[in-house]
């Protein structure tokens, strides 16, 4: 499935039109719980960072969901995430995408690639 996504009604409208194919597609709602976290924060840094508009290639294949964000401005991410202390206001989501996902990486021109394990 294909999405673009240009503002956070689109972003919700994606979020909701993500749910039901992967409910088609049979996934489990804890898998897309994780996938519905993945895609509302990355997709949600690169309207907020990178004033562009985003879109989301998903594929569901071999027991994975594999997510690919690209950006009409690149937003580049951090290779490593931290979890932000207690008191901060910011800096956990990509810390959550992290502990979700079995990969994340960005390719050279700002893609970026997820891949999340189905869980049973």
């Amino acid at each position: 499935m294909f999405y673009k996504v240009n503002d956070l009604q689109d972003l919700q409208e994606t979020m909701e039109q993500l749910c039901e194919f992967l409910l088609r597609a049979q996934i489990p709602q804890e898998s897309i719980f994780d996938s519905k976290l993945v895609v509302s924060e990355l997709i949600g840094n690169v309207l907020k960072h990178s004033e562009g508009m985003a879109s989301l290639h998903t594929e569901v294949k071999d027991g994975l969901i594999s997510l690919k964000i690209t950006s009409t401005k690149p937003y580049v991410l951090p290779e490593k995430s931290v979890c932000s202390d207690v008191f901060s206001e910011h800096g956990r989501g990509l810390f959550l995408v992290d502990s979700v996902c079995l990969t994340r990486t960005q390719t050279p021109d700002g893609e970026i690639l997820v891949t999340l394990a189905i869980k049973k």
